[in-house]
């Protein structure tokens, strides 16, 4: 059973036999279906089913010309709600299932990031219309936690001593980064003496001062799974949403992480502290993308 259908409320759920009624329930009550045919006689289906504003549960399904339904997989998902621009989304299938990860390299974060492709039948569609080998650049990032804490948030007022480097601003470094990867030994310089003077204020401030006074957000791969991180963020926006079937309290935070906006959706129950805006968000997430093919 998909564990993360308690970020969207549903922490009751006990078993196989209740996910699959929650996966019914939605193949016959989604509002949202999208569908594309793959042969003479054979056509995959998505379901979205909203829980709630911004979340749900996407059901992936094969039917046949006589109508019958089998069930591919299904996930809890949340959708984002502002456009992350990417140099070049790369798509990536799983052997076992119809479903997708996509790969694309954040200047921002200024690492590579693996998410899961919510909008499936949107690939398949450019894959028939002969446009996957145009790469998209343009994706919402949303995600579910199943553990969050919210902290205070920090003023930012210290102040460059004359012996220290201000640090390369946030388009100056993905400026850097861009060169770099096309082989600018100049920009890769800049770039690790940046990195350098950076740790060397960091080592001298954390003498001091606690980590999370120094650090304002951070945004890091965590454990094997390709699609999970450990982040740290501002938040931005709340919403409080209650699921009509559970009755459980989950909230939608619009999260800013290295210039970057996530929804991540998390079940009350699951998050210690109040958030409120301006205050961080400390958690791990399920990374998830809707990619814009079109």
């Amino acid at each position: 059973m998909h564990s993360y259908y308690r970020a969207i409320g549903f922490s009751k759920l006990k078993n196989k036999i209740e996910q699959n009624v929650l996966i019914n329930t939605a193949i016959k009550e989604a509002a949202d279906k999208r569908e594309i045919d793959v042969g003479a006689d054979t056509k995959i289906i998505q379901y979205n089913y909203q829980i709630g504003n911004g979340f749900g549960v996407a059901v992936i399904a094969e039917a046949d010309s006589k109508g019958t339904i089998i069930v591919d997989n299904a996930f809890p998902y949340c959708v984002g709600t502002s456009i992350t621009y990417q140099p070049d989304i790369q798509i990536e299938g799983h052997t076992d299932t119809e479903s997708y990860s996509a790969v694309s390299d954040d200047y921002n974060l200024g690492i590579t990031l693996i998410y899961k492709l919510q909008n499936v039948t949107d690939y398949v569609r450019s894959i028939w219309l002969n446009d996957y080998y145009k790469n998209p650049k343009k994706v919402k990032l949303g995600a579910l936690s199943l553990s969050g804490r919210i902290l205070y948030g920090v003023h930012l007022d210290h102040v460059a001593l004359p012996y220290e480097k201000q640090p390369i601003s946030n388009k100056e470094r993905k400026r850097l980064i861009a060169k770099a990867r096309s082989g600018d030994m100049d920009a890769l310089e800049d770039l690790t003496l940046d990195d350098m003077d950076t740790y060397s204020l960091m080592t001298k401030r954390i003498k001091d001062e606690d980590l999370l006074t120094v650090v304002e957000t951070y945004f890091i791969p965590y454990g094997i799974d390709n699609e999970h991180y450990s982040i740290m963020g501002i938040i931005k926006k709340i919403e409080e949403i209650t699921n009509e079937f559970s009755e459980e309290m989950v909230y939608n935070l619009t999260v800013l992480c290295n210039d970057v906006y996530i929804n991540v959706v998390i079940n009350s129950l699951d998050l210690e502290g109040i958030p409120q805006i301006g205050r961080r968000f400390k958690g791990i997430i399920w990374l998830q993308g809707q990619v814009q093919f079109s």
